[in-house]
């Protein structure tokens, strides 16, 4: 049929670019690649929240595994075939207005600035694989001036980084393209480089203000200088830099 004869040409223009994706039985015996496993009870319940609910914030310290931890498991999630697209998303304020100079186009820049997310990619599911996913859109940079018209549904999944950087409009632009697929908010609003209420503090006072939102929506704050796994070194600065403050 006419229907066939299309979806053939697509799988066609698909393996010519790379692009077609076949889940082999013991691919993850044959990567050898360590299972997930969280290091402290927060951690535990920052990955089952992000196995049952469909948006999840995730606040507090640097250095807890707050981006690490649901790189790793749409990784996974893709190796397997589970979800067909990860989205990457980043506020472009920052305390450093360097972006801007780094050479090539959008996509080169978007690397240069969501390097920390991508090379967690790479170690889980080798860097040629990464390449060709975003040669063949699978993954994908959002920049936030262009997220207002899309909409993120069943098989993606959305990480939205450095989200205290987020203004409150643009928190509510990005919460608003829920579909039905994965969205986490990752961000400490302790570092925020916005000279107004940033938009990750918007949210966690909503979800605190409106408790039937906890139905749709998981939170949780690694808030506590035991949740920093990063390194002693990590920590004893984090611990310093806190009590300076106070």
């Amino acid at each position: 049929s006419g229907k066939e004869r299309r979806n053939t040409n697509k799988r066609s223009v698909k393996q010519a670019s790379g692009c077609e994706r076949t889940i082999k039985p013991k691919f993850e015996e044959e990567r050898e690649l360590p299972p997930l496993r969280p290091m402290n009870d927060k951690q535990a319940k920052y990955m089952q929240l992000l196995t049952d609910k469909k948006l999840v914030v995730a606040t507090g310290y640097a250095g807890t595994s707050k981006t690490y931890i649901p790189t790793v498991m749409a990784c996974d999630a893709y190796r397997k075939g589970q979800i067909k697209k990860i989205f990457l998303c980043r506020p472009a304020m920052s305390e450093s207005k360097s972006l801007g100079f780094f050479a090539g186009d959008l996509e080169t820049k978007a690397k240069h600035w969501l390097l920390p997310v991508l090379s967690t990619m790479y170690e889980r599911l080798n860097r040629d694989i990464v390449e060709i996913a975003i040669r063949c859109g699978d993954i994908q940079f959002v920049p936030l001036e262009t997220i207002k018209g899309m909409s993120f549904g069943k098989g993606t999944f959305v990480i939205v980084d450095e989200a205290e950087d987020l203004t409150i409009k643009e928190a509510k632009s990005i919460l608003t393209r829920q579909g039905g697929g994965t969205m986490v908010l990752a961000g400490d609003i302790g570092q925020s480089a916005l000279n107004e209420k940033s938009g990750l503090k918007y949210i966690v006072d909503m979800i605190t203000k409106y408790p039937e939102l906890e139905k749709t929506t998981g939170a949780v704050d690694f808030n506590e200088v035991e949740d920093i796994v990063r390194s002693k070194e990590c920590k004893a600065w984090i611990v310093a830099m806190s009590k300076e403050e106070k």
